[in-house]
Order: structure tokens, then sequence, then C-alpha cells
């Protein structure tokens, strides 16, 4: 276990922004944790500093300069198979494992519940706190409980996924629970019934176009992660963290205020009386997409996506979006909200 002085955060950002970590160290156990802790509480250098928990970088915005947390990188890892049933299995993972290699190991064992979820960032630990989704699917519907190491006690117990709380795009562990936890595995159930094609056009079309009828597990990841390759930067080749706003969910009533001038628009109905509308058509809509904004701009080829074009700081990022925000609620009223988490 080394601990490191003054790291460059860059290297642990998808955005490729941010300035240095005061304090540094790989996990790679739960022992790891119980030795970390023993240390910060009896070295006078370590008193009063904020415990940062860092998993892959995809959903995190960091801050320029020196910031004063000591940052936890947790590389637990663990693919375990701990029941298995006539209609499903249940798999215990790691917090430190990718999470596109677990989906692609259970999609080659011929396991549903993941596949739609393919080529996601970030690590299995990562997962219940944002409660990744895509596609119409989220993985909440997954979990059975996520094991956790509480940092006041040192106890390590599970969280059932009732007790998780989870919402679009949120859970206990960015409210309430936020700080008092840290995510070591996660406990999944999975599916050996025929996966369920999502209701998605553009994968319809991709199964059309590629002349199949009834798609494999295989083939519905395989059509995810072309579908977001087309539309997604790779951030090893184009520094980004995903979509950087959240799907905005509206009263009906402003939803057909906006339908009234875009008829053809696509909205999702949520209950009876909100809609979800995509925040990707409204930054598209209001004529944002590719726009530059400095050294950081919308791609191209998804309005969603803000992009790291010339070694922008976290400050310009920060500007951009305050730009997109204001431009987006004069135009239609409504004000977005960033996905990702500013450290």
């Amino acid at each position: 276990m080394n601990i490191q002085d003054y790291v460059d955060i860059k290297s642990y950002s998808t955005l490729k922004v941010g300035g240095q970590f005061r304090y540094f160290c790989i996990v790679s156990s739960v022992y790891d944790l119980t030795s970390i802790w023993t240390i910060v509480h009896t070295d006078v250098r370590y008193k009063d500093i904020p415990i940062f928990i860092l998993g892959g970088g995809s959903n995190i915005i960091f801050s320029d300069g020196v910031l004063d947390v000591f940052a936890l990188k947790i590389e637990i890892k663990g693919f375990e198979i701990v029941s298995e049933e006539q209609n499903y299995v249940d798999i215990k993972v790691g917090a430190g494992e990718i999470w596109d290699e677990i989906v692609s190991r259970t999609v080659s064992m011929g396991l549903s519940g993941f596949e739609s979820l393919s080529l996601i960032p970030g690590t299995a630990g990562a997962s219940p706190v944002q409660n990744i989704g895509a596609y119409g699917a989220e993985v909440k519907d997954t979990i059975l409980e996520v094991e956790v190491y509480e940092i006041e006690t040192g106890k390590v117990f599970n969280i059932s996924n009732k007790d998780c709380k989870f919402g679009y795009r949120d859970s206990i562990f960015k409210g309430e629970a936020r700080g008092k936890y840290i995510i070591t595995g996660v406990t999944y159930r999975l599916s050996k019934s025929i996966p369920r094609l999502p209701d998605y056009p553009g994968i319809k079309s991709y199964f059309i176009d590629n002349n199949i009828n009834i798609p494999t597990l295989a083939q519905i990841r395989e059509a995810i992660i072309s579908i977001r390759q087309s539309k997604l930067p790779n951030p090893n080749e184009i520094p980004n963290v995903g979509s950087f706003f959240k799907n905005p969910i509206v009263e009906k009533v402003v939803a057909h205020k906006i339908k009234e001038d875009y008829p053809d628009a696509k909205f999702f109905s949520v209950d009876d009386t909100h809609t979800k509308v995509p925040a990707g058509w409204l930054i598209e809509n209001a004529g944002l997409k590719g726009k530059s904004f400095g050294k950081v701009s919308m791609y191209d080829k998804n309005a969603l996506v803000l992009v790291n074009k010339e070694g922008a700081t976290c400050e310009d990022v920060i500007r951009a979006r305050d730009e997109i925000i204001k431009i987006v609620k004069d135009k239609f009223g409504i004000e977005l909200v960033q996905e990702p988490e500013i450290l």
C-alpha cells in the first residue's frame, strides 16, 4: 500500500481536467481500507483531510489546483457466483471491476440484465451510486444488495436494493449516505430467460438493417455497442464524461407547449402528469450541437456530450455548462441539470 503526495488528477479523469490530489492511494482489498483508516486516525498529516472515493473517473469533473482530499482509488477485484436457480444466477462483483468487462463476461455466460448497459464506462462499484441506465434499462433492476465498508465503524455489511433508495440516476450513496460508506462489492441477479429487446427505434433499425429477426443476447450487446460508438466519442481519444445533462422530467403542459412548435419531437410519458424530454433534443434544437465554447464543445454527433478539445480546465467546462443551461432555458423554459458530479 503506497500513499502518494500531489498526484496529477488528469490521469484519473475521462474528461482530462483537474489539478492534483493532495494524497492518493490505490485500494485493492477491504484489508487495505482497514489499514488506511488506522493510518488516517494516527498520523497527524491526515487529520481533518476529507476522504474521496475514486472509481473510473468517468462521471466526475475535478476542480483545478490542489484538491485537499485523500483520494482512494478502489481497485477491489472479484467475480463470484453466489447462487443459481432454474431461472436466474446471482453474482457478486468486486467494486473495482471494469463495468463493461463484467457485461461482456455475463453476456458470454448467457445471462441477461446487463446487455443494454454495454459500453458504459466506469467500475462496478460506481453502478449503484449513479444507478446507471441506458436504452430503458437501469442497473437497479438487477441489484440485490450492495456491500459497503462503513467509514465510522470499520464494519462491512450489505445494504438491500430497497434501502439503496434508487431513483433516476440517483441513490442513497449520492444523498443521505454520501461520505458514510465505501462500496466494496455489488451482488446482482441476472436472468437465464430470453432477453427483452430494448424498445428503441435505433436498435430495431439495426436488426432490420442486419437482417436479424430474433437477436441473441450477444447480438443485442453488439447492437448497443455499435450504436453507442456511432454517437459517443471514445474517452481515450476524445476526453468526455458521456452524457453531460440529465433528461429533464417536466409537467405535461410544458411538454405539450413545446410540441405545438415541434410536433415531430419524441418525448416519453412518465406518468399521468409528467413527461421526460431528452436533454440532447433540447440542446440540439437550441442550435448547440457541435457548438464550440472555447476549449470545450458539444460533440458534433451527439448534443448530449461535452468534449474537451484543447486542454480545457474545470473553469472552462463550468463556463460552457452555464451558457448551455441559459440558452436552453431561454428557448424552452426548461433548466437542464448536469449529470456528472463536480469535486
